[in-house]
């Protein structure tokens, strides 16, 4: 197994899942959350989605891993999640100063 070969793999599953490549440094992906279904049987995959995880949090996204289902196959998808808008501290506009 090589990691170069599994890093080039999670590049193209990203890709086929709509996350386009960026520049690196770019926090594109805030908001969204990558969801891995992985039932851990195949280690090759597990890297794969081992490093997905880690592009798509550094691109700014959050991660979910979870176990399948019996019967479900191992997948990987990307959902919207809704951000709450942050509060601002309010400041005084004009001050007086004494």
């Amino acid at each position: 197994m090589s990691w170069k070969r599994a890093q080039i793999h999670a590049e193209s599953m990203l890709t086929n899942l709509g996350v386009v490549p960026q520049n690196k440094g770019r926090k594109d992906l805030r908001g969204k959350k990558l969801v891995l279904v992985d039932d851990g049987m195949n280690p090759y995959r597990t890297m794969c989605f081992t490093i997905a995880a880690k592009i798509v949090k550094k691109r700014g996204g959050t991660v979910e891993t979870a176990q399948p289902r019996p019967g479900e196959v191992s997948y990987a998808k990307i959902v919207s999640i809704s951000q709450s808008p942050q509060a601002r501290p309010e400041t005084p506009t004009s001050r007086s100063r004494k």
